[in-house]
């Protein structure tokens, strides 16, 4: 099933049902349609998700003949853009019918015009495990493996020579191999090659030693080939991502674990993208990939994610449609470390009054903009009168029951705010930028509106953070491009925690990820038969001043300069240095 963000023109009037599109006719459309915008086609796994067929390529990535998409992704059933939120049905054809409103029974609420009055308590909590952090002073090694700890890497390596042994391979899989291949992936993030053998070539325009020496290249493609998530005799078929299932479970358990415990986060969907290699059936302005609900603090560390299956295997709840199903599941996860008065900030994809009321009876704070057929009947100005009014205007009625308030401002648009927690006072003086000429201009601001437009972009962080160095390399299985999404992920939140823990290092997410992946290749490569290869690559690593941290270990070894005993190393070159050895045993 996939959906195409953006392409369906609004509108209320219910339409019958016709023929669901095949995503192979929605590319087809938009090869010959003129250029446009960007366009999000968000696709949900196969009808056989969980069947032995779909473990299998659809062809190699790096195939001569020209590369393409799976068959049972172009054959896929298209859902209009609104499915994740409930506002339009579960099959439409193409071109897409415009949005039907569940016509559902109303509360009848009485609105006034004063401001809200909100029962919340205070944000009081402190974060106990941040401080611990703070005190471990862990590396981007370690950090990243506070979410690849050492239980999902054994579970990764086990469910992989399980499935290997399965089809009749001895893989043999090892931890060590595995962070190799974890260290090409995040390394082909800023280092792209338009094939991925390309690493392993020995032409001097592309050969890179750092991958080579590691591992080679047909026990890399022979792993990845293999890369496997879950026991394929016992699983779920009911669930479309039963395949990944286990590991999405870990790592929600991981990012949880470790969240900043903050008071503001943001509710959004994301696009794991469905990276198809070049040549294939997908016009440039367009994204292919799996639509995914992500919880996030408002610096854009994930708290929580769940991919997509739209309402045919994800049923809305509480009277609620599917988007505002998801943001309770995200309230219930964040309860589960205690009630405490978390803000929650959405987008109008997911925000109506009677979600800002569920999320008062639990407790929590809501603050977000909303569409007009949403507000239960708020007798408002009327949009068309209000823009004719200077900028800076607004109207606003409070429920005198639940005390849910809807405001309406006139900005550079009109805007319709809907919160549970914050009123229009005080209302502040905003510069805003004014005509062509970008004149500078002061408006009024109701004060829900200043809080939602300066917390709400926590899923755009995390998706500007992962859009820059994403995981390059995919195979084209279904579901292969949610490990390189996990990866990216737990990489941001990596460096999202060394932020917080580090606040002078001055480290930004490029070099963060080139110390991880230098690291991984270089403490893990497989020294067997490298000869003198290694004694080369120690020697070039030792003094390129990158990503060299001291750390401690349990056991006391010789201190590669002065070789007494010391019980600290460098990560990195995983050679014994004291702390007072450790600049000059890195300076030439």
């Amino acid at each position: 099933m996939a959906s195409v963000s953006r392409g369906g023109p609004p509108g209320g009037a219910v339409r019958p049902k016709a023929k669901a599109a095949k995503l192979l006719e929605v590319l087809s459309a938009l090869e010959g349609a003129s250029a446009g915008g960007a366009k999000e086609i968000f696709i949900a796994p196969p009808d056989n998700a969980a069947g032995t067929f779909t473990d299998e390529d659809s062809g190699e990535e790096d195939s001569r003949r020209g590369p393409r998409l799976p068959g049972s992704v172009l054959h896929a059933r298209v859902v209009s853009e609104g499915s994740g939120s409930g506002e339009h049905s579960d099959e439409v054809a193409l071109p897409l019918s415009p949005k039907r409103q569940n016509v559902e029974m109303e509360v009848q609420r009485v609105w006034t015009k004063r401001d809200i009055r909100p029962d919340f308590g205070s944000w009081m909590a402190p974060d106990p495990h941040i401080e611990d952090l703070k005190r471990q002073e862990l590396s981007p090694v370690g950090l990243f493996e506070l979410f690849f700890d050492e239980g999902t890497i054994n579970f990764i390596v086990n469910e992989t020579n399980r499935y290997a042994w399965q089809k009749s391979v001895r893989l043999g899989l090892t931890i060590q191999e595995l962070k190799c291949v974890l260290g090409v992936l995040i390394l082909s993030g800023y280092v792209s090659y338009p094939r991925r053998r390309m690493f392993w070539e020995t032409s001097p325009d592309s050969h890179h030693h750092l991958v080579a020496d590691a591992i080679r290249r047909d026990r890399f493609e022979l792993i990845f080939s293999y890369l496997h998530f879950a026991d394929s005799s016992e699983l779920d078929e009911s669930d479309r991502f039963a395949k990944v299932r286990p590991l999405i479970v870990r790592m929600n358990c991981n990012f949880q674990k470790h969240a900043p415990l903050e008071e503001f986060y943001s509710f959004g969907e994301s696009l794991c993208e469905y990276f198809t290699p070049r040549g294939s059936r997908r016009p440039p302005s367009a994204r292919l990939g799996h639509r995914i609900w992500c919880g996030t603090t408002s610096r854009g560390y994930l708290v929580w994610f769940e991919p997509s299956q739209g309402t045919l295997f994800t049923k809305p709840d509480r009277g609620l449609d599917l988007g505002g199903s998801m943001v309770v599941r995200f309230v219930d996860a964040l309860q589960a470390r205690g009630c405490l008065p978390y803000h929650i900030f959405f987008d109008k994809a997911f925000t109506s009054v009677k979600l800002m009321s569920v999320l008062r009876k639990k407790g929590i704070k809501a603050t977000g903009t909303v569409r007009e057929h949403r507000t239960d009947r708020c007798p408002l100005q009327d949009p068309k009168e209000l823009r004719k009014m200077k900028r800076g205007s607004f109207d606003y009625k409070v429920d005198e029951r639940e005390e849910i308030i809807v405001c309406r401002w006139h900005g550079s648009s009109v805007l319709n705010v809907c919160s549970n927690a914050v009123g229009v006072e005080p209302v502040r003086l905003a510069r805003r930028h004014v005509g062509a000429a970008r004149a500078r201009a002061q408006a009024h601001q109701p004060s829900l509106v200043k809080l939602y437009q300066e917390k709400v972009g926590g899923v755009g962080r995390l998706d500007q953070n992962i859009a820059k160095y994403k995981v390059k390399i995919r195979g084209l299985k279904w579901y292969s491009s949610f490990l390189g999404y996990v990866i990216d992920a737990a990489l941001n939140n990596a460096w999202q925690l060394h932020r917080i823990c580090c606040p002078d290092a001055q480290v930004d997410l490029l070099a963060f990820r080139r110390y991880v992946a230098c690291v991984y290749l270089e403490s893990n490569a497989d020294t067997s038969s490298q000869g003198r290869r290694g004694r080369r690559l120690e020697t070039e690593s030792r003094f390129d001043m990158i990503g060299h941290w001291i750390i401690h270990q349990d056991k006391r070894t010789r201190c590669a300069l002065c070789h007494s005993q010391t019980n600290t190393r460098c990560e990195k070159c995983q050679k014994g240095v004291h702390a007072k050895c450790f600049r000059e045993y890195h300076t030439r």
